[in-house]
């Protein structure tokens, strides 16, 4: 049987208004300095209306341009301390997890922000 893989947000968290920055192999963004509240993650912006927070690890940084390595869209969830949230997907070594709430709304979720429940096979 498969089992939903869930997770409780450990604080609040808000996200900034702009549209997501969906990007593909190979787009250049601009890119803000490192920001020490967002470790392993640079704001990044399309030159139009897109922008949003995007892994280093996702990118090829060059001073203040960025060109993506492969697909990804900056949609962040907002969570609350104590909301519970189904996990869907978390990758090696990468900075958030892509997680859904009980509205069925989805984006990513930074690590240090989520408490993952033991014995679900996922390490933190």
């Amino acid at each position: 049987m498969l089992q939903a893989i869930t997770a409780t947000a450990t604080r609040d968290v808000e996200v900034d208004d702009a549209l997501p920055l969906t990007l593909m192999p190979g787009d250049q963004v601009r890119l803000s300095p490192p920001d020490p509240a967002r470790p392993g993650f640079r704001w990044a912006t399309d030159g139009g209306l897109c922008a949003g927070w995007v892994p280093e690890t996702l990118l090829s940084i060059d001073g203040a341009i960025g060109t993506a390595r492969t697909e990804y869209c900056s949609q962040e969830l907002p969570v609350r301390a104590g909301q519970r949230l189904r996990l869907m997907w978390k990758g090696e070594g990468f900075p958030a997890c892509w997680c859904e709430d009980e509205e069925g709304q989805r984006g990513w979720v930074p690590l240090d922000a989520l408490s993952i429940e033991p014995d679900q096979g996922v390490e933190p």
